[in-house]
């Protein structure tokens, strides 16, 4: 699911014009989540850590913000088979959030084995999103955040700065 700022004069302006995919939605009600849309400015893939090429080969893609929690990087692959990737391959075994079956998010310390071959598309995001327990509801309610489907074509889109109105007429016809 995606989360499509909506288009009011009171909009937190931290987000205006962004599209937000939803990763995890943990039992406890947290919800964790990568804006798609914000390149960071003159900032490539690579800068961020030299690993990030382990899931992203072109040294050049750019980097995007994912969100104002933290500023580790995280990997939004489009997998052409997702057979034994139900877990993080860190030391300890984590679930791995697939926001679409064939889309999931990938640490970057993992361990680039178990993805040869396999990472059709691929972008790295700094940061994350993050609501407590029941807040994106409440503001979902308030109408602060539209909802639309998810495609991978949207998640990897070639025009980026686009995909918010994109998404937002989109998001009107539903």
């Amino acid at each position: 699911m995606l989360l499509v700022c909506a288009p009011r004069e009171d909009a937190d302006a931290l987000f205006t014009r962004t599209a937000i995919l939803i990763v995890d939605r943990e039992p406890n009600g947290i919800t964790t989540a990568i804006a798609l849309n914000r390149r960071l400015p003159d900032q490539r893939a690579m800068d961020a850590s030299a690993l990030v090429l382990r899931f992203v080969p072109d040294p050049s893609a750019p980097a995007f913000w994912g969100g104002p929690m933290g500023k580790d990087p995280a990997i939004v692959a489009e997998f052409s088979d997702v057979d034994g990737l139900e877990w993080f391959h860190l030391p300890f075994q984590q679930p791995r959030p697939f926001p679409l079956p064939s889309v999931g998010v990938i640490a970057v310390a993992e361990h680039a084995d178990v993805f040869e071959g396999r990472i059709l598309r691929a972008r790295m995001y700094v940061g994350l999103c993050v609501w407590g327990r029941n807040q994106l509801e409440k503001e979902v309610d308030r109408g602060d955040w539209l909802l639309a489907r998810a495609t991978p074509d949207d998640l990897f889109s070639a025009a980026p700065d686009q995909l918010w109105s994109t998404l937002l007429a989109r998001a009107a016809h539903a």
